[in-house]
């Protein structure tokens, strides 16, 4: 799928704190799934009873992650070695982060420059590393570890936790609807994990 800056633009903003429920590699047929709690409101005016979504990445052609821990006193990150098989266990160890940022999709090649080269995994699939990327990273609380995730891929599908398809700018209306609201103070846009707007 051709992206425009809108369409890209809004990705961020629907991915943007939401909570990461698990992110699964299916090597063999190049692809990542990804469980989010995403931030959206459905256009009746009701509130969302179901935030879930299914995120799929396929077509994938590399996936390269760090993860790592440094103490205030290391010098140095410790960085873990990590096997695509274990990917799903260790965010899951994290309980449920909420993705923090605005910039996920299609960044320039310096938005990793602070861990290309701490790497615990770097893979080469089927698919392809020319055409989109998703980064993402997950730290919470005091928790030293962090893990940072990048993906080259060629697709993106989203579906409902029944399984029904969510078209991509669907998607991502549901995102702005929810952040305008919170920039009003809307009571059907407060999440725990949201700073209120000033």
């Amino acid at each position: 799928m051709n992206w425009s800056d809108g369409h890209r633009n809004g990705l961020n903003t629907a991915i943007s704190e939401a909570t990461c429920l698990s992110i699964e590699v299916d090597e063999p047929a190049a692809t990542v799934t990804m469980r989010l709690e995403v931030l959206t409101l459905p256009p009746d005016g009701s509130e969302t009873t179901n935030r879930e979504v299914t995120m799929v990445l396929s077509d994938v052609g590399r996936i390269a992650a760090s993860l790592r821990a440094q103490n205030w006193n290391d010098r140095e990150p410790i960085v873990a070695p990590l096997e695509l098989a274990n990917l799903n266990e260790v965010v899951q160890s994290y309980g449920g982060a909420a993705l923090h940022g605005w910039e996920f999709v299609d960044l320039p090649e310096s938005s990793w420059a602070q861990w290309r080269e701490l790497l615990s995994v770097d893979t080469t699939l089927t698919g392809t590393d020319e055409k989109h990327l998703l980064e993402l990273s997950l730290q919470e609380g005091i928790d030293p570890r962090e893990l940072d995730l990048r993906v080259w891929f060629g697709d993106l599908q989203v579906t409902r936790s029944d399984g029904a398809p969510v078209p991509l700018e669907e998607f991502i209306a549901g995102s702005l609807r929810w952040w305008d609201a919170h920039d009003r103070h809307d009571p059907r846009a407060l999440a725990a994990e949201v700073a209120p707007p000033l």
